[in-house]
């Protein structure tokens, strides 16, 4: 089933109780860089996924019963739209799903008039910053980015992530869209 056919919406309330699996299994493709520990740990707390729900910064892909199978989890964070949590089971991943997601959320962050979308991640994963640097986010120095995501930042450094392989990136939302990048990075998968 191509891309296109796992269609994107609003995640509903009947719907989160499907998340942490899609999020655990997403997570099973640390095990193979030596992140175990990644793979094997908590999900997205139930309740900050029903308050991301009702605010309307829920994404989920679905297959053909409705049945989530990736979803994005967005908040504001120092004035921007931040995406806190991009994942897709790995029976669906690899097929543009993740990047249809993020397409998502950067519309809503145009629709709201945010002037960026950021994100925290490795840089060093295939998955992670190289993913996100094909959809157009660039990295951004720490000490400019905004105080909730340095103290983002210093928070995973206490939770076992290695701060010299994680960053801070964003994607100006106030240029012309970058649509073409998105389907671009959906055909090279």
């Amino acid at each position: 089933m191509s891309a296109s056919r796992f269609p994107i919406r609003l995640a509903r309330p009947d719907d989160l109780s499907k998340l942490g699996a899609v999020e655990r299994s997403a997570a099973s493709v640390f095990r193979s860089v030596g992140l175990a520990w990644l793979a094997d740990g908590g999900t997205m707390d139930p309740a900050v996924l029903a308050a991301l729900c009702r605010d309307g910064t829920l994404w989920v892909a679905v297959d053909e019963q409705d049945k989530p199978v990736g979803f994005l989890a967005a908040h504001e964070l120092d004035g921007h739209l931040y995406i806190a949590e991009l994942s897709v089971a790995g029976s669906h991943q690899r097929q543009g799903i993740g990047a249809r997601l993020v397409g998502a959320a950067i519309e809503h962050g145009r629709r709201l008039g945010a002037d960026a979308i950021t994100l925290i991640t490795y840089r060093d994963l295939s998955w992670n910053g190289p993913f996100y640097a094909r959809l157009g986010f660039a990295e951004i120095d720490p000490d400019k980015a905004g105080p909730a995501h340095r103290d983002k930042l210093r928070e995973e450094a206490e939770a076992g992530h290695d701060p010299a392989r994680r960053c801070i990136m964003a994607m100006r939302l106030d240029q012309p869209a970058r649509s073409s990048r998105i389907a671009e990075s959906r055909s090279n998968r």
